[in-house]
């Protein structure tokens, strides 16, 4: 079977796209039950999963990192439904702490480096406010999403997810993983998947194709740089030791 990975603009305007918006977006109201009052912003290509979170009484906006097409930007700035601005995912056109919830879909792509998106991301995002990443897992993720968007994004363990939360001051406090088939088995219909996802988290757990994080804020997870120590003779040479100067 040939798989011709589409651009997010593209797939999420086929069935197969739907199906996991719907997917995926179910999982995340999951995470977040409750949005009223609450201000949203989505990263990357989030906009139909944000089209899923609205129910009314909040308020969203998808950043988007890819140029609209002709089509979608003709609708009054409007993407799946959310209102939507065009802007580069590390240079959001937003105050610091402005933003309840952050969603970041597709937001961290190929060899990018993640860190900038995601700084960006805590940025903007409120003391006490929360993110919720989509990242495909390491374990075959990116092989069972062929034909997907997710198979162009850079992929994590759990492990590394952790880490380079820590390097942008974020802390990962919940998980949930969807996925465990292929994507054009998982990505069939909305009631076959859901049984496929049950079925995958009581047999094989951890072995979801896409990972859901939700982080917080963490001043003290940025792990330092270490510090080796000067080298005897380096030592030696940059602090003289007592008795070793020379008299003039």
């Amino acid at each position: 079977m040939q798989y011709v990975t589409q651009s997010p603009e593209s797939f999420y305007g086929t069935p197969q796209g739907r199906v996991c918006a719907t997917l995926v977006g179910e999982r995340m109201r999951w995470l977040w039950p409750d949005l009223h009052g609450l201000h949203v912003a989505g990263m990357g290509w989030a906009g139909p999963y944000l089209a899923q979170l609205d129910e009314g009484g909040g308020e969203y906006v998808a950043i988007n990192r890819w140029p609209t097409s002709t089509r979608l930007a003709a609708r009054a700035g409007r993407l799946y439904g959310v209102p939507a601005c065009e802007a580069t995912i590390t240079a959001a056109p937003f105050r610091t702490g402005e933003f309840d919830r952050v969603v970041l879909v597709h937001a961290l792509r190929g060899r990018d480096n993640p860190l900038p998106a995601l700084r960006e991301a805590a940025r903007v995002m409120r003391d006490d406010g929360r993110l919720l990443l989509a990242v495909p897992s390491r374990l075959m993720g990116c092989r069972r999403l062929r034909g997907t968007p997710f198979a162009q994004d850079r992929a994590f363990t759990r492990r590394a997810v952790r880490q380079v939360l820590a390097a942008a001051m974020l802390r990962a406090e919940r998980w949930d993983e969807l996925m465990f088939m292929p994507a054009w088995l998982s990505c069939r219909s909305v009631r076959g998947s859901r049984r496929m996802d049950v079925a995958g988290k009581v047999l094989c757990p951890g072995a979801g194709g896409v990972l859901l994080v939700e982080a917080v804020h963490d001043l003290y997870s940025a792990r330092p740089l270490p510090v080796t120590g000067l080298r005897r003779w380096l030592a030696g040479a940059v602090v003289p030791q007592p008795g070793t100067a020379r008299r003039m």
